[in-house]
């Protein structure tokens, strides 16, 4: 029977979209779930929404390297243990740069590349590290899952596309480094999936999307079902992988 491999798992972005569904599909597994995000109404509203008594939550960013330790030792509290982590928190280039610019890659201003950076890239990384270490430290044969996209393996430069790409090499070595203790670390790469970040031109299921090969857009709970499969006792035959799921993203050059 498929279960998850950990079930006391701490979520990083997990107040709307992919994090979201996650969370609702590991309630459903049983699991105790803490969510984080930058906004404490949408943590608010998503708990209200998700109504269970296993969901806890707290406010954070994960581009606060130095607190990272402190917000551990929470959900340890808050769930009586912690031995999972899945790290969707990321922002979208629009959310800094303006929904109307051509940012990518003379428009970007040096400011607004550092704003990016400090979660997309620094902070996804130190986080990664950190979350290794407190596993590592405590020796628990853990499950790490990371969140990249298929911008990764697109032709397009950037500092999203290049901060994406970083997550899925750096979830690879240390996949394969740590392995070994026990602590499965992986990665999703998702295409055009239906959630705030995308909501200038991802509206609906129905909505045609000719870049997949399916035709459609991604839902998040299809993405949710995929993170189960890769943190539950059977996925951790996967291990140092980013899954590209992308619907056939004809834009994906591997």
């Amino acid at each position: 029977m498929m279960k998850l491999r950990n079930n006391k798992v701490l979520i990083f972005g997990g107040g709307s979209g992919i994090g979201k569904a996650i969370a609702q599909r590991f309630l459903e597994g049983e699991a105790q779930v803490m969510i984080t995000g930058r906004t404490m109404s949408k943590l608010e509203k998503t708990a209200q929404e998700l109504n269970s008594a296993r969901l806890h939550y707290a406010a954070f960013d994960v581009s606060n390297v130095s607190a990272h330790g402190e917000i551990f030792a929470i959900a340890e509290e808050k769930l009586n243990g912690l031995n999972a982590f899945v790290n969707t928190a990321a922002i979208g280039t629009s959310a800094v740069c303006g929904e109307d610019r051509v940012w990518e890659p003379f428009d970007i201003t040096e400011k607004e590349w550092d704003v990016l950076t400090d979660t997309n890239f620094k902070g996804a990384y130190f986080l990664m590290r950190n979350e290794i270490l407190y596993l590592k430290e405590r020796g628990i044969r853990g499950n790490i899952l990371n969140f990249a996209s298929n911008a990764a393996y697109m032709g397009i430069s950037g500092q999203y596309g290049a901060a994406k790409l970083a997550v899925s090499r750096w979830t690879r070595f240390f996949g394969n480094q740590y392995g070994h203790d026990g602590i499965i670390i992986n990665g999703i790469a998702p295409g055009a999936v239906i959630t705030p970040m995308t909501k200038t031109y991802a509206k609906s299921v129905d909505q045609p999307f000719p870049r997949h090969a399916l035709g459609r857009l991604i839902r998040p709970d299809e993405i949710a079902e995929l993170a189960f499969y890769l943190m539950s006792n059977y996925g951790e035959i996967i291990c140092g992988h980013t899954v590209v799921a992308d619907a056939g993203d004809y834009m994906v050059n591997y």
